[in-house]
């Protein structure tokens, strides 16, 4: 499982807003910044870009802002690789698959009104945004055929990395957990991350469902996932969230020093918990106590982590023949 963001990022965000404020006036938007085959990729849709990476850092100290860029602008050509090999394989999306995105997004908005303002801010047509859904859809599935359905763990490679890395099975109770962050920055101060952040639990203590907001809001790498992040143990997250989970209640042994913390049962969301990164709440979707772990579940972890190494090997190996296949020209000025 992904951890959450380190602190650092915080310090580079600010870094690299004022960094980025040359890359999105007006005069310099549509520069472009690199091509791949006949498509161009400006300097707008790289500024774009660069937000989302931030929400999916590696675990290491922060990289300069140029670095940032570099990683950014990688990302854009990966994406109109894969797009472009979509298209030359025909990946088939029907209209119906496009609709039927199109009424999740429009599901996340309390009313049409709001949806369409929301279009309107973002100066996007609904046809645009049809073409952009179609898009995510057939490289979703080109990774999908190419990629995931090649991948497989088999128990022995669990059992064997487990040998290697006994450490890695981790004993202790878990919980299944979705989680929602809100950050605080220099557009958002923490007054108002902590007003939107009281609202959002609001709405949720009134019954609206609590991974449509997360996937709406969420400022973390779970949102795609409506906040979902799976069964954690503790230690896994930051010390404030381990408090409100892990933490047992009055009379019960270890529950002494409790801090802010209280134990969260199924079904219920946190109060608004305040950490380096901004305001974040949670809710608990199941617990289950170590000896209730089914051997599978235990590792669990391990299939992930082998999972993810597969993955990444694969689809850096299938970016790498794309690549070797196409016309890339950068011409973004080079580091001094």
């Amino acid at each position: 499982m992904r951890g959450l963001v380190p602190v650092g990022w915080m310090a580079a965000w600010g870094v690299l807003a004022a960094w980025l404020a040359p890359l999105v006036a007006a005069e310099t938007a549509n520069r472009i910044v690199a091509i791949v085959n006949d498509a161009v990729i400006t300097e707008a849709d790289l500024s774009d870009h660069l937000e989302s990476l931030l929400e999916d850092p590696p675990a290491d100290d922060p990289p300069a802002p140029q670095q940032l860029q570099r990683a950014a602008l990688e990302r854009l050509i990966q994406h109109q690789l894969i797009l472009q090999e979509a298209k030359r394989l025909e990946v088939p999306v029907g209209g119906d698959d496009v609709l039927k995105r199109l009424d999740q997004l429009r599901s996340r908005y309390d009313s049409e009104e709001a949806f369409r303002q929301s279009l309107a801010e973002s100066g996007i047509s609904e046809e645009r945004l049809k073409e952009q859904l179609r898009e995510q859809l057939a490289v979703q599935r080109l990774i999908e055929a190419k990629i995931r359905a090649t991948i497989a763990v088999s128990p022995q490679e669990v059992a064997k990395e487990i040998g290697l890395h006994p450490e890695l099975a981790k004993p202790g109770d878990r919980v299944r957990v979705s989680h929602l962050l809100i950050r605080v920055h220099e557009a958002r101060p923490e007054d108002k991350a902590l007003a939107l952040i009281q609202d959002l639990r609001r709405q949720v203590q009134a019954g609206k469902d609590f991974r449509a907001l997360a996937t709406r809001y969420s400022e973390d790498a779970h949102a795609a996932d409506g906040g979902h992040m799976g069964w954690v143990a503790q230690g896994e997250l930051l010390p404030e969230l381990d408090r409100v989970l892990f933490t047992p209640p009055p009379g019960v042994a270890g529950g002494a020093d409790r801090g802010a913390g209280f134990t969260l049962e199924p079904g219920m969301c946190s109060e608004p918990i305040q950490t380096r990164l901004g305001y974040h709440l949670i809710t608990v979707e199941e617990r289950r106590t170590a000896s209730a772990l089914s051997l599978t579940e235990a590792h669990q972890a391990v299939y992930q982590r082998l999972y993810q190494q597969k993955f990444e090997t694969a689809f850096a190996r299938w970016i790498a023949q794309l690549r070797r296949q196409a016309y890339i020209e950068v011409l973004l000025p080079t580091s001094s």
